[in-house]
């Protein structure tokens, strides 16, 4: 049997509360390898979620952020999906060189690579979705 998670959100930032709780209870309910393993996936999924509601969907509550977990046998596959155009992931400037080590924002990619064993993204006309995937330890 495949277990998955959907959620649909408006696009507010205090709804993260909300959804970090369903996380963890849908991690809890699947045994998903452990604190450590959690803690990385809710590193990425947080920032991909703000990523959508700010810059994707720019605020507007009337747009929604789609979040869906599916457990494979291997691991874990997280997509969130907005309503905006995207981004492409190689074009993003790199945070660490020295001119931008000082900016405010434009760390969120980083952030999701490196929590994160794969990250790809899909555009259809109308939405963007990022999708990332976790390998279960010793995967």
């Amino acid at each position: 049997m495949v277990q998955t998670l959907k959620i649909t959100l408006s696009s507010e930032l205090p709804l993260l509360d909300t959804v970090k709780q369903a996380f963890d209870n849908f991690m809890e309910a699947v045994a998903a390898d452990g604190e450590d393993f959690q803690y990385w996936c809710w590193v990425g999924i947080q920032e991909a979620l703000v990523n959508a509601i700010r810059h994707g969907n720019s605020e507007r509550s009337d747009l929604p952020v789609e979040f869906f977990i599916e457990v494979l046998e291997t691991g874990i596959r997280f997509r969130v999906k907005d309503s905006g155009t995207g981004v492409d992931l190689a074009e993003i400037p790199d945070p660490t060189a020295p001119e931008n080590l000082l900016r405010s924002s434009g760390r969120g990619f980083l952030f999701i690579q490196n929590a994160m064993d794969r990250v790809s993204t899909k555009r259809k006309p109308g939405s963007f979705t990022l999708i990332m995937e976790k390998d279960f330890k010793g995967v």
